[in-house]
């Protein structure tokens, strides 16, 4: 016990030495949870705010073409330009960036319709005999997109425009049916001018028990990037391990009365109090920091040891991670290159630059194997679903049998160096 309470000490006093590597190491990951948080949440309000610029060429100047600029409109999100009107120019003016999409309807757009529906109402009050046989033809609105716009945002704009054809050629299909119907009965039904919409959408969240929490940026941001602050602790903790065996004083330390376990155990009390650290740092500028910004303040839920518990267990994970690392690298620069693009890998794979479930199937399924997902998912189900213990245990399992994984992987792998040598 009293060699563990050195070795603390020991730890500590070469931590502090480093001043400005500790503020980095608490700094750096604040500056980027704001960066990132107001970057994505400022995203979100341009993109339901602020207008896209648009540029649309009417050759038809009839229902359809009308129809579909009334949509765009009312949609507001587009701002419609229409002062070009010849497909070479538009085309050219796409390409420069003034505009990044250009709709162009063609001639006779309304007409075709017209011609391709009225054979199937037709169709409705004749013989069998008489059935016709409809000479349709291929209506296409040309869309230029700058190669620059997200596809998401170009799918987006297509799935608008074919849910405004639809309703036009459902519009289009009364008025022939109508006509149809007067020729019969020599009356003239009354038609409403545009169709009614009896249909809305209403979103809700789905928890299981009722919940104060919000979905918004900060309560997406702040667990995602406390994980990846967490997890680079592996850089420092690698390259003071690797310093320790250069100058000589780690094997000094095994030479005393002890064990291995016992020099490691300092480490990863020391390094797990900074991982710690980091985590209140980071809750606090979800609380007092963020809100500064105009963001959301975190809502923490309504179980505080389940957090308590997720991020000891995720910051227990990091720290056993840069001890593998640290005991497997033999330089600085493999400690440093390799400890920061495995990072960077399995963040990536455990959703915290992009969701998993947007992620391809098999992607979803190797995510699995990355620690990261493990405490995302635990802090997601506090944050997010005011998750309680028994939500958490599976993730909290994982990260602690990863801990001790890498411990003994640590463990075998400096004794078989120490017996080759």
């Amino acid at each position: 016990m009293f060699k563990l309470k050195a070795s603390v000490i020991k730890e500590f006093l070469v931590l502090i030495r480093d001043i400005p590597g500790l503020i980095i190491l608490f700094a750096m990951p604040v500056a980027m949870i704001i960066v990132v948080t107001l970057v994505q949440d400022s995203t979100l309000k341009s993109i339901s705010e602020s207008k896209i610029k648009i540029l649309y060429i009417d050759n038809d100047k009839d229902i359809l073409s009308e129809s579909l600029k009334d949509g765009l409109l009312k949609s507001e999100v587009f701002d419609i330009d229409t002062v070009i009107t010849k497909y070479s120019q538009a085309k050219k003016e796409v390409a420069k960036g003034k505009y990044k999409i250009a709709i162009i309807v063609p001639e006779g757009a309304s007409d075709t319709i017209r011609k391709n529906i009225k054979p199937v109402v037709l169709n409705f009050f004749n013989s069998q005999a008489n059935k016709q046989n409809g000479d349709f033809r291929k209506l296409e609105i040309q869309i230029l997109t700058d190669p620059t716009l997200k596809n998401t945002f170009r799918q987006t704009v297509i799935s608008n425009l074919q849910t405004y054809t639809s309703k036009i050629e459902t519009q289009i299909l009364f008025k022939i049916l109508a006509e149809q119907l007067e020729e019969i009965t020599g009356r003239k039904p009354d038609l409403l001018d545009k169709p009614i919409e009896t249909i809305t959408f209403k979103e809700t969240f789905a928890y299981e028990k009722e919940t104060s929490i919000k979905p918004n940026s900060t309560q997406h941001n702040v667990p995602a990037w406390t994980m990846f602050a967490m997890f680079f602790i592996v850089i420092p903790l690698a390259g003071n391990m690797i310093h320790e065996r250069d100058n000589g004083s780690f094997f000094r330390l095994l030479t005393m009365p002890g064990s291995y376990f016992t020099v490691i155990s300092s480490k990863a009390i020391v390094y797990l109090g900074i991982a710690f650290l980091q985590f209140i740092l980071m809750i606090l500028s979800g609380i007092f920091i963020l809100p500064l910004f105009g963001l959301p303040v975190l809502n923490l839920g309504t179980h505080p040891f389940a957090l308590i518990l997720t991020a000891l267990s995720s910051g227990l994970a990091a720290v056993g991670y840069g001890i593998l690392v640290g005991t497997m690298a033999e330089t600085h620069e493999q400690a440093g290159v390799f400890g920061s693009v495995s990072v960077i890998i399995l963040a990536s794979l455990g959703g915290i630059w992009f969701p998993v479930y947007a992620m391809p199937s098999f992607m979803q399924k190797i995510s699995i194997i990355s620690p990261l997902n493990w405490g995302l998912e635990s802090f997601y189900d506090i944050f997010l679903k005011n998750g309680t213990l028994t939500d958490i245990f599976p993730e909290i399992s994982a990260l602690l049998v990863f801990f001790s994984f890498t411990i003994l992987i640590s463990y075998f792998y400096e004794k078989s160096k120490r017996l080759r040598f």
